[in-house]
């Protein structure tokens, strides 16, 4: 019996309904001709944009700007389907000199965002807390505690970690509020421009109020709103990269853009302490400027942001906050949860040196001995913070150029099993937990100069860490479809580590000065190294 005749192309044509996957489904759905238009993907649901925010608070920049493989898996790529890879999200296809405007507005913006801050933090915040203590940080020195009345340490150890305590939970909630309020944003410059240039100037008017305040209520109260505008800078920037850098290009710009984060901590640390010697305000007005000049900066480097008026309009619910929520307790969840918390102990332990280092520096390195000159010794002391920051700087430049190389050299010599092994990253604790440990011995004996190679060994174990761990990161991510939701989770380490690193660095001191006077604010590296010893426990599988 003869079979009937098939028509090529006919009817030996796949049912597609059962042929293709879910996956197929969809990215054949994105090349269809919607006659409705569909309001774009939520920047807390992008991987992109995720990852960008990660870099952009200096989780994960050294792996941003490293030659290591940690993709993190966005099934809304155009290299998934047909669209073409060089046309970016909002539909437009960027010329070379465009691309290389896109490549210098990210790494000029993310420079001049993140120096400010990093001054802040670093020298301008804790002295000014200082000031409103009672003591003046240009001539006195720390006297022995219970000597009197606004001079002893514990008034620093308790209103420093407060403060710091109080923006890092405020910060929680106001980066998925910016984002949701930024994704909304229905204007011919765009979405993203005008919290960019908003966000800027009143970060500026912040800082100079939070500098000429001099009481402790007035300061936590700009300080939680200096964290909104904060977030204006920072998560529509890391959108904006998500939603304008065509796939083609986005290794690259995410490359550049981790740089000028990297560039940007540095010189934060060299003009907060090159300013602090000219007046205790200088650092907040050289940060008032930086901010000032970041956002017009930044859309005036890269090419002109398309409108949003025809945008459609979606409604504000609580799928914005969606970020901020409990690690799950499933099975599958397990070493995402162990990641989490390693990264978690890891922050605090960048953190309690990061937030008491000015007073390291100012009372535990030169307070001891008082210098009979006329040079304030906010002088020598902020030369050394600067000194520190380059000293940093250059670890982390060396991770970043060279762990790549190590981890294919490991690989070679030990097998691929190293590649993704956390035995890597344990080794990058146990670097940092020795540079703790000269850091200490370096107080202790003197010779202040010989801290930058504390500083220098602590950028590089540093930044290797965040080399090492993303791409395991990125393995452990329970559903790749919801990455950009467990990125956002993920991102909640770092404010975390920085509560308990303020806190954890006060009960340090406290304990560390009821063993021995001598020990003071230099208790917060041995602290830091039991930080960093849970973190390499979290790592074991």
């Amino acid at each position: 019996m003869m079979n009937p005749y098939v028509r090529p192309g006919i009817d030996d044509r796949p049912d597609y309904d059962k042929a293709l996957s879910p996956e197929d489904k969809a990215s054949v759905q994105r090349l269809a001709v919607d006659p409705k238009q569909q309001a774009p993907e939520a920047s807390a649901d992008q991987p992109g944009a995720q990852a960008a925010r990660l870099a952009a608070d200096g989780t994960t920049t050294v792996a941003a700007a490293s030659t290591v493989d940690a993709a993190v898996p966005d099934y809304a790529s155009s290299f998934l389907d047909m669209r073409d890879p060089m046309v970016s999200a909002d539909g437009h296809r960027p010329s070379a000199i465009e691309v290389s405007r896109l490549k210098w507005g990210f790494a000029v913006g993310s420079f001049l965002i993140t120096a400010p801050w990093a001054a802040l933090n670093l020298v301008a915040i804790p002295d000014h807390i200082a000031r409103i203590a009672g003591f003046d940080t240009d001539a006195d020195w720390l006297a022995i505690p219970g000597m009197g009345p606004g001079q002893s340490m514990f008034t620093l150890v308790r209103d420093l970690p407060l403060l710091v305590v109080i923006g890092a939970l405020f910060s929680i909630f106001l980066g998925p509020l910016v984002s949701a309020f930024s994704d909304r944003t229905r204007v011919p410059l765009g979405r993203r421009t005008p919290w960019l240039v908003g966000g800027g100037i009143l970060s500026a008017l912040i800082a100079l109020i939070v500098g000429a305040i001099g009481n402790l209520a007035g300061v936590i109260f700009f300080w939680i709103l200096l964290q909104f505008t904060y977030a204006a800078l920072i998560v529509p920037l890391a959108a904006a990269l998500s939603e304008r850098v065509p796939d083609k290009f986005r290794d690259v710009i995410e490359r550049w853009n981790a740089i000028g984060v990297i560039a940007g901590q540095a010189a934060g640390g060299v003009i907060g302490g090159l300013s602090i010697a000219f007046g205790a305000r200088e650092p907040f007005t050289c940060a008032a400027v930086l901010f000032a000049i970041s956002g017009i900066a930044t859309i005036l480097v890269w090419p002109k942001e398309p409108s949003s008026v025809s945008q459609p309009r979606v409604p504000l619910d609580g799928a914005a906050f969606t970020s901020i929520k409990p690690l799950p307790r499933e099975d599958r969840y397990r070493p995402f949860r162990k990641l989490f918390w390693s990264r978690t102990f890891m922050t605090s332990a960048i953190s309690m040196t990061a937030v008491f280092l000015w007073y390291v520096v100012r009372f535990s390195v030169y307070g001891s001995d008082p210098m009979f000159t006329s040079a304030p010794l906010t002088l020598p002391s902020g030369l050394l913070i600067a000194m520190l920051a380059l000293a940093s700087l250059a670890g982390t430049l060396l991770a970043s150029y060279s762990a790549g190389a190590i981890t294919d050299k490991f690989a070679e010599g030990f097998g691929l099993w190293w590649r993704d092994s956390r035995a890597a990253v344990v080794c990058a604790c146990a670097l940092y937990a020795v540079g703790l440990a000269v850091g200490l011995a370096i107080v202790a004996i003197g010779g202040e100069k010989s801290l930058m190679i504390f500083s220098f060994i602590t950028g590089l174990a540093s930044g290797l860490y965040d080399a090492f761990i993303q791409p395991l990161v990125v393995d452990a991510l329970p559903d790749p479809h919801d990455s950009g939701r467990d990125l956002g989770t993920y991102a909640l380490a770092k404010p975390l580590g920085l509560i308990i690193g303020a806190l954890g660095g006060a009960l340090a001191i406290a304990v560390g000065s009821q063993i021995t006077g001598s020990l003071s604010f230099t208790a917060v590296f041995p602290g830091a190294i039991v930080c960093v010893a849970i973190a390499a426990l979290f790592l074991r599988k």
